[in-house]
C-alpha cells in the first residue's frame, strides 16, 4: 500500500498515525476511495467503480448464449428483472423497512445490472459513454438552481423556481 501511495513503507505509517492533507488526497487518488467519506463518513466509498464487463460477457460466452440475446429478449428480460425487485417492495409495509429483504434486493438488482451490460452489448454502446451524456443532458434539463430539493419533472419547473 505505501507503494501505491507513492512513500516508503516508514513515511507511509506515519502518514498513517497522522494523516496529512497531502497524504488522504494522495491515498485517495491512488486507490479510487472518496476524499469526502475517507475525511467525514460521508458519501460513496469509491469515486469509480467498474462494472465487470469482462466477466459477464465471459460468462455468457462460455454457455453460448449470445445467440439467445436479441435486444428485443434482453429488453424483455430487463424489465421482467425489475419487476422482481419491486417485488421486494410488495406488502412491505413502509417501503423503507424492508431491511430482511435486502439480499433478494441485491441479486435483483445484480440481474438487472447484467441485463444491461449484456444489453449494452447487444446494440454495440459503451455504458460509461452513454451515461456521462445522459448526465449531461439531464444536467441541462435538471439545473441545480431549479432542481435542488424539488421532485417536479423538469417541463414543470417555474422561473420562481
Amino acid at each position: 500500500m505505501a507503494e501505491k501511495a507513492g512513500l516508503c513503507e516508514a513515511d507511509y505509517r506515519n502518514e498513517l498515525e497522522n494523516p496529512s492533507d497531502t497524504f488522504i488526497t494522495r491515498l485517495c487518488t491512488s486507490i479510487g476511495v472518496s476524499e469526502r467519506y475517507l475525511r467525514y463518513g460521508k458519501g460513496p466509498v469509491f469515486t469509480e467503480r467498474s462494472l465487470p464487463v469482462a466477466d459477464i460477457l465471459a460468462f455468457r460466452d462460455a454457455r453460448n448464449w449470445k445467440q439467445f440475446h436479441a435486444p428485443k429478449d434482453l429488453a424483455i428480460s430487463l424489465s421482467l428483472e425489475s419487476s422482481e425487485l419491486l417485488e421486494c417492495f410488495q406488502w412491505s409495509g413502509r417501503d423503507l423497512e424492508v431491511v430482511e429483504k435486502k439480499q433478494a434486493m441485491e441479486e435483483e438488482l445484480a440481474d438487472i445490472l447484467i441485463y444491461s451490460v449484456l444489453f449494452a452489448d447487444a446494440i454495440g454502446v459503451d455504458i460509461p459513454t452513454i451515461i456521462k451524456e445522459k448526465l449531461e443532458k439531464n444536467g441541462r434539463k435538471y439545473a441545480v438552481e431549479h432542481a435542488y430539493g424539488n421532485a417536479k419533472k423538469y417541463t414543470e419547473f417555474t422561473d420562481a423556481e
